[in-house]
């Protein structure tokens, strides 16, 4: 017969990386494994990797734990599995390398003994969750721990921007910015595995950075872990000081099905956070199934809002909203009328709400995409300008936060196709005459480096008012930012850069410019001529047809540009970038101080 543990602690060392073999095996019942070590491969690519496949009573399938031995290198390693309930972690060599978050417990046979094999070889099985001080006195290298944790994980960038946690399955989530008056906070949900962890329920949790320069970031403990079996995932809130003490709102994912519960943890330094354990409730006007996203802030009059996505029901119908709660002591709220029913498909997520510079001003996002609406008065009524979007689509859920010396910062996360998470990105929100809203790169963010690899001081001109032309640069090295600046004497013509694997551009990216479209969009160089890629332009971009300035961010993967600083793309390309070349379609026009830094 089997018994059910919910703590448990398996080492040992084992021996693999050159081919798919069994390592090590802990019996469950009817003959199933409870607990396999092994080495394979996986469909989602990575070559071949070490694999744990956990198995508890509250699944059929398993959790499975991995690391690609390409990363650790093959041979001989220590790996500790342990247990605790909640959370299930993978030790190699003392680092920790991947972690999911069971249900449920696991089925051992009672004085079970792990069957070893040819590539496991040494063995021991703790009943218990070992403590960090018994896991860290069975590392048998400590000086080594740091070195090897960047050689298994990488290294960490110089930059913070376009960066996600270490590891190879890691990423950044929905950003929750905050910024206390001394220090610029970037709470974020970590991820692991594109929003698959728990058997797809997310486990996500929030992660914490902070900065007071933007160049020099603290790495905090998470600020709001899973603790819970049943806590499916820590979703996406919003942090207020108030009285020395920080409130962090979200609302908690079920992993049976029911309504996340929307709750509070309390912190007083804003880096360690006690969960409240109490829920704010919504009436059933409201479709109680999609309640999330808590944004607060308070207003003139002292009084805290609490905006809250999810939507109006009538009957059959149902309309996407923002729900909206008041208090007087962010502890006893009242509901009030929705704050806004703006009429899309679906719901509005990730609101945010802020006054700058005398205007008040609503973020929201639907299907990923980003939009925001401005007001002279605190609760509208609201305005859409003519570009109302945030960026592009694949910047997803942009949130704020105020910045020394009146600036307000944004961030959000780059998205990738079909996969939750990726970059973290920081973006400084310019606000233009009338109160419309722009993004730049901020100023300490900017530049690769100081190194120039190439710098054109002549002109470069192209032109065919009736087709093609083109000038190539060359090869590039690796990542690089290019600036230049642009002229282009007709409106009606395209032009831009193009990035490519090869010299003859047919597997490459343009960067395009469409004045009379007031647009710019990345497309593939070889493509059906009249589809657009929507999920990587953007609209109503002033200036084209004068003297722009370009700053264009080009990194494996993505391309990153920002026009006379105040308007910002981010796409990804997902191909090599190796060549550079300028174009102009249909039109003439000249490139001038084109800069390459590397």
């Amino acid at each position: 017969m089997g018994h059910g543990i919910q703590a448990l602690t398996v080492g040992a060392l084992v021996k693999g990386g050159e081919q798919s073999e069994e390592l090590l095996c802990l019996q469950g019942e009817n003959g199933a494994p409870a607990i396999r070590i092994h080495s394979g491969e996986r469909t989602e690519g990575h070559g071949l990797q070490l694999l744990v496949d956990f198995y508890t009573d509250a699944k059929v399938r398993p959790l499975t734990l991995s690391v690609p031995w390409q990363a650790i290198g093959a041979g001989e390693h220590d790996l500790l599995l342990r247990y605790s309930g909640h959370l299930v972690e993978l030790f190699i060599d003392g680092v920790l390398v991947d972690e999911d978050w069971p249900m449920g417990s696991v089925q051992l046979l009672e004085n079970t003994d792990a069957q070893a094999y040819e590539g496991a070889l040494e063995v021991k099985i703790w009943p218990y969750a070992l403590t960090e001080t018994e896991r860290d006195g069975l590392i048998r290298d400590k000086q080594e721990l740091e070195s090897r944790r960047t050689l298994y994980l990488g290294t960490e960038p110089d930059s913070i921007q376009y960066w996600k946690p270490r590891g190879f399955n890691t990423g950044v989530g929905d950003c929750m910015p905050y910024f206390d008056g001394e220090t610029f906070h970037i709470y974020y949900l970590f991820d692991r595995r594109g929003h698959a962890s728990k058997w797809g329920l997310g486990a996500h949790q929030w992660a914490h950075i902070s900065t007071q320069d933007l160049r020099s970031w603290t790495h905090h403990p998470m600020a709001v872990a899973v603790t819970e079996q049943w806590e499916g995932s820590i979703c996406t809130g919003s942090v207020i000081k108030e009285n020395e003490e920080y409130y962090a709102f979200y609302a908690v994912r079920a992993v049976d099905g029911s309504p996340a519960r929307l709750t509070y943890a309390v912190s007083k330094d804003g880096i360690q956070f006690t969960k409240s354990e109490t829920y704010l409730s919504l009436s059933n006007r409201y479709l109680l199934s999609s309640v999330r996203d808590p944004h607060v802030f308070k207003d003139a009059e002292g009084v805290y809002h609490l905006l809250i996505t999810t939507s109006l029901v009538d009957g059959d119908k149902q309309e996407g909203c923002l729900a909206h709660l008041k208090s007087n002591d962010l502890r006893n709220w009242q509901e009030e009328e929705p704050f806004l029913v703006p009429g899309y498909h679906g719901e509005p997520e990730c609101s945010d709400y802020f006054e700058w510079n005398g205007l008040y001003y609503l973020i929201f996002s639907n299907d990923g995409l980003a939009r925001y609406r401005y007001s002279k008065e605190p609760f509208g009524p609201w305005l859409r300008p003519a570009m109302d979007t945030i960026d592009s689509v694949q910047l997803r859920v942009p949130k704020t936060a105020a910045f020394p010396e009146g600036r307000r910062m944004v961030t959000g996360f780059l998205s990738g196709p079909g996969r939750y998470g990726g970059e973290l990105v920081i973006r400084e929100l310019v606000q233009e005459e009338g109160g419309s809203l722009g993004l730049r790169i901020p100023a300490e963010l900017s530049g690769l480096s100081s190194h120039v690899v190439t710098h054109k001081e002549e002109r470069l001109s192209l032109s065919n008012l009736n087709g093609f032309s083109e000038r190539i640069v060359g090869r590039m090295e690796g990542e690089y930012e290019l600036t230049f600046e642009a002229v282009p004497e007709h409106p009606t013509m395209f032009y831009g850069f193009s990035v490519a694997a090869d010299s003859d551009f047919k597997h490459g990216n343009d960067i395009r410019f469409e004045p009379s479209n007031h647009k710019l969009g990345v497309h593939e160089t070889v493509c059906v001529g009249f589809q657009e890629d929507e999920v990587s332009s953007i609209y109503h971009m002033k200036g084209l047809e004068e003297r722009i300035h370009v700053t264009a961010v080009v990194k494996e993967g993505f391309i990153d540009v920002c026009v006379n600083g105040k308007r910002t793309s981010i796409s990804r390309i997902n191909r090599e970038h190796a060549y550079l070349r300028f174009f102009a379609q249909f039109g003439t026009v000249s490139f001038h101080n084109i800069t390459i830094r590397a």
